[in-house]
């Protein structure tokens, strides 16, 4: 039960989704309707990229499930991830975004950075990174209405170590790297 329940909240609450959530929210909340559904396009199709080099790697054997549970799986779609972070920030500045979605953006991109770095020897926790950055960025940007990001932390945590998928200090690290680079370009 405890592994079926992790899995599911794994799935549920992955990075896609929840940077999507947050950013969606940003991008509606400070441009209105039109623009805001705009700048979640784009970042949807950075993700669609992300996800796509993902499952191709896994279609070619390169990859054992989509979460990327080896470490060894991780530099190429980390890098992959790192230019669609990229090129979403360019589009952006292109279309004259609000300067706290900009900073939004790039945060998650400088902390999956760091993550991606880190992974290199040690394996944090990617879902975790994301939740903490959701979490700090969510209390930030909306005050109390941010608190729904911040209780998606402990449960995407709470999921990782259930089904042993990290350590509580690879968990942990993830979720203070995410944090932490929202606290330093959020405030």
């Amino acid at each position: 039960m405890k592994n079926s329940l992790g899995r599911a909240t794994t799935d549920l609450l992955n990075p896609f989704t929840v940077f999507t959530a947050l950013y969606a929210a940003v991008a509606l909340a400070l441009s209105g309707l039109s623009r805001g559904l705009l700048y979640t396009a784009a970042e949807l199709l950075a993700a669609a990229s992300v996800a796509g080099c993902v499952l191709l790697l896994r279609h070619r054997g390169l990859a054992g499930n989509f979460w990327l549970s080896g470490r060894a799986e991780r530099p190429l779609p980390a890098a992959f991830l790192l230019a669609a972070f990229a090129a979403l920030l360019t589009v952006l500045v292109v279309l004259d975004a609000p300067g706290e979605l900009l900073r939004l953006t790039l945060s998650m991109g400088l902390a999956s950075a760091a993550v991606a770095l880190l992974t290199l020897r040690w394996k944090v926790s990617a879902h975790c990174t994301v939740a903490g950055h959701a979490a700090a960025a969510g209390l930030l940007l909306f005050g109390a209405w941010g608190l729904p990001f911040a209780a998606l932390l402990p449960a995407v945590i709470w999921a990782r170590l259930a089904l042993g998928a990290h350590t509580p200090a690879q968990a942990l690290a993830g979720a203070g790297t995410g944090a932490g680079a929202a606290l330093m370009l959020m405030i």
